[in-house]
């Protein structure tokens, strides 16, 4: 059984270099910790690298970080996977982070499940339990799930949701890990689909699905109103405080009256699928509720991103 403990993990490994896994591989390296990245794609290594860069050029540009990038980027190096047995033999904590396809990542599990007992596995899974992951592995203890929310070198919150087998001690480290880099863990007590913040963002993209479809509001003015009001609040004070300092009079009343008009659809409204049967998938494509020219897609995501780290700056000052 693992007994390892916070300050014996040395050595992260990061398996998939696309934008999680960069990412996550940074917020180590950030942390003093050395990260090894794996991936089947020299191309997808390359990229990952030369965003790393460029992430960690923007948080010494907010003082987010103290150190040169240099010094940062020297505790990251990137492999082509060739045995992943052997490739993983030296390392002290797995995080798999490959596409939302249950075989690729049970087959992965199944590939490294004999390296040595200290060695914790993570799966960065947004939507699959780790029961579910890990049921055909011998050594399912050390299994546990680590969900990071995009971008993953900015955003404060991983959950942490365990399976069945999962041990405590496994628990235990994972959480003191996320701590020790500067994350925010929420553990997730029970296993469910979605964990948390899926589960609220669906009920929410649901309910904005509804809105659209039925002409209640445009798509600008959907976004001026959250953010000018409930992700304002949202920002600074969670659900629960922001319920206490509404009354939790006027919540349960507001809430007998909205309650009944809400959307309870199973599937997504036929006006978002449209969109994606369309090829009008976001920024990647160009065009999703808005539109996107080719040469000011990476300035969307810069600009994007550069709204987040200035909200990380206030939330490290008030956290």
């Amino acid at each position: 059984m693992n007994n390892q403990n916070v300050e014996q993990v040395k050595n992260v490994a990061v398996i998939g270099a696309g934008i999680m896994g960069e990412g996550i591989a940074q917020g180590f390296a950030q942390a003093g910790i050395h990260v090894s990245v794996f991936d089947n794609n020299h191309e997808a290594l390359t990229r990952c690298k030369q965003n790393i860069a460029n992430n960690i050029d923007a948080f010494i540009d907010y003082q987010l970080v103290k150190e040169s990038k240099d010094t940062i980027t020297a505790r990251i190096e990137y492999y082509l996977v060739s045995n992943l047995a052997q490739d993983l033999a030296n390392v002290d904590y797995v995080i798999e982070v490959l596409p939302e396809i249950l075989p690729l990542k049970r087959k992965l599990f199944q590939q490294i499940d004999n390296l040595p007992d200290s060695i914790i596995f993570a799966t960065n899974t947004s939507s699959m339990t780790v029961s579910s992951i890990g049921q055909e592995m011998k050594s399912a203890h050390r299994l546990i799930g680590l969900h990071y929310f995009n971008p993953a070198h900015i955003i404060p919150a991983v959950e942490i949701h365990t399976g069945n087998a999962t041990s405590t001690n496994t628990i235990d480290l994972t959480q003191a890990l996320m701590t020790k880099i500067g994350k925010k863990p929420v553990l997730v007590r029970k296993e469910i689909p979605g964990f948390i913040i899926n589960r609220l963002t669906g009920a929410m993209e649901r309910e904005i699905d509804y809105l659209l479809e039925q002409g209640v509001v445009s798509p600008e003015d959907l976004d001026t109103a959250v953010k000018a009001s409930y992700g304002f609040r949202l920002a600074c004070l969670g659900p629960m405080e922001a319920e206490d300092m509404i009354g939790l009079d006027t919540a349960a009343r507001a809430s007998a009256n909205i309650f009944p008009t809400l959307s309870n659809a199973l599937v997504p409204s036929e006006q978002l699928i449209e969109k994606v049967n369309k090829g009008e998938t976001g920024i990647k494509s160009g065009t999703g509720w808005y539109h996107y020219p080719d040469d000011q897609k990476a300035q969307q995501v810069a600009n994007n991103n550069q709204r987040l780290l200035r909200q990380l700056q206030l939330f490290q000052q008030q956290n």
